[in-house]
């Protein structure tokens, strides 16, 4: 199980504590894509512990003038600066900020170190307020980073091989599609209310009625959002004329999954309109690009028809192991419309703050394998492969 904050609000870059998303590579001689996992991460080292487990880098199966290391902790970190221009992106430094902006065709990824770059780097693309930390350290006066910085954002993949300690980073598998982000402005406006509404739009998708649907889908979302939480700022009023408090409506997202014909993209809608802190929402969106449909949890694991006794039975397991995260007698079990998303490894089920634990626990969330919850040999993805 982890517990995800996956927004942070422009005004709070500055200030990131959130918890590191790291990379985890095994260390068994097989090819597989790099989970993510997230954890306190340790400092890396260049002492030969590090250095025995140095890894080779590849950019679609061409070595790279460059290694990565392992942090102690097993975290696989890239040079930043290398890693990027060897996927073709430029790269700039803002001192002042302390931001590295990574430029790759029409996408732009700001990675903000903080003031400890040791203490994570805070990723966003495209001018989104949501973004993810990764885990990240300074060796020798460089800055690596987790691989998974590098490739989420951007559209790539992280495939390691362990029998020759090489990791590859590739779109081989990726859709042939282009997805770019999209501003959503407000009809009215007002001067104590900051609005950033940032949603994907997808193009060269060979069935044009399936591109129109989905992007109506990822469009009108997001203008219910906004529409919704506008009215709720305009019936609580301005805040008072003494105080410099502003409202915030801020919707971003990330891409998890772009694979064998299947988008999934986690949206997370946040508004701040006064009190202790902001509140935030995901909103998982899977589709189909055969046909433009959402998929469903339901879709995917209809093989099982015990799939969400068994989801529930493990996540009440992981619950009771750290009970005083979570408030008593909370879980009663998955909805049949679950809220999802895809990854690399399978699925990650997550719930709302305040909806099985405090808000200081995030958004919980617990990741599948599919290999746990359906028949052997079973990928519900086949059904969708082009």
């Amino acid at each position: 199980m982890k517990t995800t904050q996956h927004h942070t609000s422009q005004a709070h870059l500055k200030k990131i504590s959130a918890f590191l998303l790291a990379t985890t590579i095994a260390t068994v001689g097989t090819v597989a894509v790099l989970p993510g996992t997230s954890y306190t991460a340790q400092a890396a080292t260049t002492s030969s512990t590090a250095k025995a487990k140095a890894i080779h880098v590849q950019v679609e199966g061409k070595a790279i003038a460059t290694t990565g290391i392992v942090s102690v902790n097993g975290s696989s970190l890239l040079p930043l600066k290398d890693t990027a221009k060897a996927i073709g992106a430029t790269v700039t430094y803002n001192a002042k900020e302390k931001t590295v902006t990574v430029t790759k065709d029409k996408h732009k990824a700001s990675f903000a170190l903080g003031s400890d770059v040791n203490d994570g780097v805070f990723v966003t693309l495209d001018g989104s307020t949501v973004g993810d930390s990764y885990d990240a350290k300074i060796v020798n006066g460089t800055s690596y980073v987790a691989i998974k910085a590098v490739t989420d954002p951007l559209g790539y993949r992280a495939v390691w091989n362990g029998a020759t300690r090489t990791v590859n980073i590739t779109k081989e598998g990726v859709n042939n599609i282009d997805i770019t982000s999209a501003t959503l402005k407000p009809a009215k406006t007002n001067s104590y209310t900051e609005t950033n509404i940032q949603y994907p739009v997808i193009s060269g998708l060979d069935n044009a009625e399936a591109e129109v649907a989905i992007n109506k889908a990822l469009k009108a979302h997001v203008q219910t959002y906004l529409e919704q939480t506008q009215k709720q700022a305009k019936e609580l009023g301005a805040p008072p004329k003494d105080s410099a408090m502003t409202y915030e409506i801020d919707s971003g997202y990330k891409v998890t999954y772009n694979r064998n014909g299947v988008l999934s993209v986690l949206v997370n809608d946040y508004e701040f309109l006064g009190g202790a802190h902001g509140g935030a929402t995901l909103t998982g969106m899977t589709f189909s690009l055969k046909d433009g449909k959402q998929i469903q949890l339901s879709d995917l694991l209809k093989s099982n028809s015990n799939y969400r006794k068994d989801i529930n039975k493990t996540i009440n397991t992981q619950m009771k192991k750290e009970g005083d995260l979570y408030f008593a007698d909370s879980f009663k079990g998955i909805a049949a419309n679950q809220g999802y998303y895809l990854t690399d490894s399978g699925l990650t089920i997550y719930f709302q703050q305040y909806e099985i634990a405090p808000y200081a626990a995030g958004t919980p969330e617990f990741s599948f394998t599919f290999k746990q919850l359906l028949p052997t040999g079973v990928n519900p993805l086949d059904a969708y492969k082009a």
